[in-house]
């Protein structure tokens, strides 16, 4: 055994000092993502455009077109998806480089259908946004004034003849393809693109992704694959699969590194033609990846040298952070269990689903994407879902998952439709999904692939299946388990057989399968005008979306609407309220839901910009007894995944941060719902019942402080008790009957201030009110304001002798960021905002505006 190691390392040491693995790669790239030119198909007029990027950016760069997110612009850009458009660029190349013995052409993306020209031969057609398009070019090639044309076809022409001819129309959701037919479901292209009840139905085209050249001699590492066959915290087993395309037989000597320490080498033959190649090594104590707030994140690097005799070399790098991660379907005493194991541990999935973040990809910068995924980090959530109507995202959204600790629960593209399932599409979606897979499978952040989004509950359970007859029924649902229950899961298979599939989500509560064996949706509270109490008795074992609606805030709303606009039923707030009834399109049915649960719990606001503030009170309100409820039912319920963090446009959904990065109330509420340790006050007709919630790995003993206060701060009474939170549980560990709370005062003047300590500090503290808002009597607080330079911003010391209740703060005119904000201000409590800023270095204070839910009706 000493003789192999000391064998390894010996080879190791040559390989990395011998002049051949000094020789360099043997691939190169050369990008072709400048001097590009558009033009619509036919036309004599050429200009600029962008790659990556999309018609209608180009189009909005060149003044050719008015902003599609600002008023009602884009209802006047629909000609822009039902017309074909060509691009063209002309490059030169090296000698050098056209002497490589292999030259392909790589497209990581193309928007949708795609003709490819390459000095005036036809290379390759396109028919799916999702793959990676790669043809050989070699022969094609010349050093000055290379041609390269791509013709893309609109998806009418294209798609409408597979409706006209299909056996049976398909449905899919109303408000997803707001054309006159339903066709988003017969292409490989983002649903979202058609519209959906929270985006506009803007259907682009374009070099969507970067585009190069990669020559090659001899031999090319296509793919490095890191499997964790095993890990403890003694030791984790890696095998590392390399994927090598070669040109001719040949040996090769292979080096693994982690983090440059060796971790396992070799010697291969290569064939000509694909090959793989698998290398077993082991690392020692490894440093585990946890998810946010249960450890770090580290990621080793792993790198792969191979070489040859003859001086080719090629390297491949990944990052890849160690951990053991198992979704736990298990049959107990109520049903089937639904949970994440990590290192061994149960942890409950707190988070959100997630969109794309623009209609427009190649605007999602990198600061945007870090911004998300920080925000959700700093929210205490562990979990994004990507849902199915979208993309599979570029690789910096995994990095910055990977980094900042938030698992993936990762639907494949499918979403509310009746897919079809004829061989061509189904081998368009071998090809998506195993590419994709293989992009993104070394990252520790993915944690399930789902098969869908709402495939089999709009089926099954929204009455679609009722519309059509028993023939064809069986033809559909034929086609519903062939694609996701034999050609999905078997590309998965090979892509990457390391992680759970679930078929569908929601995958239980419809077709008589219990919420107690899997995921739910739960939409009761919004479409069903159940009261937010609901959500209590709603759990399940994992609950994967639900939500309710709001509007941005005011300083939102002007960045695409007019003063004239500025009301709610005009025809640019009603064209950004996209939650329409079925297929009445009942414009106006987000904005009565949204007024019908206001009037429930709050005095009608006086004006438009009151409106929006109470809308996101509203929204937070209801989604904090949600999560309260699915947290304190732990370990029955282990997820709760709000639907949505993000917006792609300006709009009112049920977003918590809106498409210019602004926290909303939900998100502020978010922060403290998810926080590791939360203490929930639970009233019920004449009792307080007070619960701990704890995701922590070990007991915490403190002392539980209750204590009722009036809205100018007298106390009216007080109850401590010492405590021991369990680990990782939930639990119920006081009950105070609403007299003994009360003493006879007037429950429209009282709060509960629930605090836990811990060695003397607050681990956790929440406010909690007897009556709804509109029934309690506020006044008008009396602020007193001091506003101090800090590093990166301001720190704002605010107090107030009287309750402010959900005091928002908002500096006009200076982009920042608010640590906290509708937060109650309790009377005589110093509380301190930071804000962050890089727009403004003077004073501030006569800038800030702050108001509280008094101020909206009086």
């Amino acid at each position: 055994m000493k003789t192999k190691i000391l064998l390894s390392i010996l080879l190791y040491l040559i390989g990395e000092s011998s002049p051949m693995a000094r020789a360099g790669s043997t691939v190169k790239r050369i990008e072709i993502n400048s001097g590009w030119a558009f033009s619509q198909t036919g036309s004599e007029a050429w200009y600029d455009a962008r790659v990556p990027g999309c018609v209608h950016t180009d189009l909005l760069n060149n003044n050719l077109i008015p902003d599609p997110f600002f008023g009602t612009n884009e209802e006047n850009l629909q000609w822009i998806g039902e017309k074909d458009w060509t691009y063209r660029t002309t490059f030169d190349l090296s000698s050098d480089f056209l002497q490589m013995e292999n030259i392909d052409l790589v497209f990581k993306g193309l928007d949708t259908y795609a003709a490819v020209t390459l000095n005036d031969s036809l290379l390759l057609t396109a028919d799916n946004m999702f793959r990676v398009w790669r043809s050989d070019c070699k022969a094609l090639l010349r050093e000055r004034r290379n041609t390269l044309v791509i013709q893309f076809r609109n998806v009418f022409d294209e798609n409408l003849p597979k409706y006209n001819n299909a056996p049976f129309r398909r449905q899919a959701y109303a408000n997803n393809d707001q054309a006159d037919v339903k066709i988003a479901l017969y292409s490989r292209k983002a649903q979202f693109h058609y519209g959906w009840d929270w985006g506009p139905r803007l259907i682009t085209c374009g070099v969507w992704r970067p585009v190069f050249f990669e020559g090659w001699n001899s031999f090319n590492i296509l793919n490095l694959q890191i499997v964790q066959a095993s890990v403890t915290a003694a030791e984790a087993e890696i095998i590392s699969i390399l994927s090598i395309e070669a040109d001719q037989y040949q040996r090769v000597n292979i080096q693994i590194s982690a983090d440059s320490a060796l971790l396992s080498s070799g010697q291969a033959t290569l064939q000509k033609g694909d090959n793989r190649i698998s290398l077993n090594g082991k690392i020692v104590s490894p440093k585990l990846w946890w998810t946010n707030g249960l450890g770090g994140q580290y990621l080793y690097k792993i790198r792969a040298s191979v070489t040859t005799q003859e001086g080719y070399a090629d390297t491949s790098e990944t990052k890849v952070g160690i951990r053991s991660l198992e979704i736990v379907r298990e049959k107990d005493s109520i049903g089937t269990s639904m949970f994440v194991r990590l290192n061994g541990v149960p942890v409950f999935m707190k988070g959100a689903d997630y969109i794309p973040q623009d209609n427009f990809q190649s605007r999602v910068t990198r600061e945007r994407c870090e911004h998300m995924i920080r925000s959700a980090a700093q929210a205490n959530m562990n979990m994004l879902r990507v849902w199915g109507g979208g993309i599979y995202e570029d690789d910096l959204f995994y990095d910055l998952c990977d980094s900042y600790g938030i698992l993936i629960w990762h639907d494949l593209m499918f979403a509310c439709a009746m897919y079809p399932a004829d061989p061509p599409f189904l081998e368009s979606v071998k090809k998506e999904v195993i590419e994709n897979v293989t992009r993104i499978r070394n990252h520790p952040c993915v944690a399930l692939y789902c098969g869908n989004n709402e495939n089999d509950v709009s089926w099954y359970g929204w009455g679609w299946k009722q519309l059509y007859s028993p023939e064809t029924q069986q033809l559909y649902e034929q086609d519903l388990n062939r694609l996701f229950h034999e050609v999905i899961p078997r590309a998965l298979r090979e892509a990457d057989s390391t992680r759970y599939y679930h078929p569908t989500s929601p995958i239980a509560g419809f077709n008589n399968v219990s919420p107690m064996d899997g995921d739910i949706h739960y939409w009761g509270v919004w479409h069903g005008k159940e009261p937010f109490e609901q959500y209590e008795k709603n759990t399940a074992r994992f609950v994967s979306e639900y939500g309710f609606q709001s509007y941005p805030e005011l300083e939102s709303v002007r960045q695409y609407a007019e003063p004239q606009d500025m009301q709610l039923h005009s025809p640019v707030m009603l064209s950004h309220q996209r939650c329409m009834a079925d297929e009445r399109k009942d414009k106006e049915y987000g904005n009565r839901l949204i007024t019908t649960y206001m009037e429930r719990l709050f005095r009608p606001p006086k004006d438009f910009s009151s409106f929006l503030y109470v809308s996101q009170l509203l929204q937070a309100e209801g989604v904090k007894i949600a999560i309260e409820a699915h947290r304190c039912s732990m370990p029955t319920c282990m997820g709760s995944l709000y639907w949505q963090i993000d917006d792609c446009w300006p709009v009112a959904s049920w977003s918590s941060i809106d498409y210019y990065g602004r926290w909303k109330a939900l998100h502020y509420h978010v922060k403290k719902l998810f926080a590791p340790i939360i203490v929930v006050p639970r009233i019920r007709e004449n009792v307080v019942d007070f619960h701990i919630v704890s995701d922590m790995m070990k007991p915490l003993r403190g002392e539980l402080h209750i204590r009722v206060v009036d809205f100018n701060g007298e106390t009216i009474s007080t109850t401590k008790s010492s405590v021991t939170a369990g680990a990782n549980t939930a639990g119920r560990y006081a009950s105070i009957t609403k007299s003994d709370l009360c003493r006879g005062q007037d429950e429209r003047r009282l709060l509960i201030v629930s605090t836990l300590f811990s060695g003397g500090e607050i681990v956790s503290e929440s406010v909690v009110y007897f009556l709804a808002p509109k029934d309690l009597q506020l006044e008008k607080p009396d602020y007193r304001v001091e506003v101090k330079k800090a590093e990166g911003g301001y720190d704002i010391d605010l107090t107030s002798t009287r309750l402010a209740k959900n005091v928002f703060i908002s500096c006009e005119g200076v982009e920042g960021f608010f640590s906290d904000n509708y937060f109650d201000l309790l009377p005589g409590v110093v509380k301190r905002v930071s804000f962050r800023t890089e727009t403004e270095k003077g004073d501030i204070r006569g800038k800030l505006r702050i108001i509280s839910l008094f101020d909206t009706y009086n």
